[in-house]
């Protein structure tokens, strides 16, 4: 039985990104807006790097400070997951810390034509380590736009907000301030 015409409601092609059901697919990568970073995936919203072997949670932190306020971006926030378990009496071993980072002007630029673009906001960089290697894991602004009408503008700011994370990321990868 062929489940996308029992259920002809839900248009096919919604269906099949919702199941990820559609078949073997090739990825298709597209070169990443910054020099000397993996090519982003399109298939994917997350966009993961690898840390460079050495630098210490206390040193992307830093570049991530750094790294935002070269980039007209802000720290915002952060959520350090194991202290949190830790203040709960849970052991956990594992670094995992979400970093809220904005530039406001892009920011009140995207949501002025994308209101709905607040759900993703503000832009987040995790830090965690996964089998002894630390990461740095984003959601792409580009990636979240697909979900909303086709707008040039807010493609445009999103386009942006993406190179800016990215170039974020090199440099806390790297622990450069």
């Amino acid at each position: 039985m062929n489940i996308l015409k029992s259920i002809p409601f839900i248009p096919a092609t919604l269906l099949c990104s919702a199941l990820l059901f559609c078949g073997p697919a090739a990825a298709a990568s597209i070169a990443a807006p910054v020099s000397g970073m993996p090519a982003i995936n399109t298939s994917t919203p997350l966009y993961i790097v690898n840390v460079q072997k050495g630098v210490t949670p206390a040193q992307i932190k830093m570049g991530i400070q750094s790294g935002a306020e070269a980039e007209n971006m802000n720290l915002v926030g952060s959520l350090d997951v194991q202290q949190g378990l830790k203040a709960r009496g849970i052991k956990n071993s594992q670094p995992y810390v979400i970093y809220e980072v904005c530039n406001l002007v892009l920011g009140a630029k995207i949501l002025k034509t994308t209101p709905e673009f607040g759900a993703f906001a503000p832009c987040k960089i995790v830090m965690y380590e996964q089998g002894g290697q630390l990461k740095l894991m984003t959601y792409l602004p580009t990636y979240a736009l697909r979900y909303f009408p086709k707008n040039a503008e807010s493609a445009k700011v999103a386009n942006e907000l993406d190179r800016q994370i990215i170039t974020v990321m090199k440099q806390a990868a790297a622990g450069g301030l």
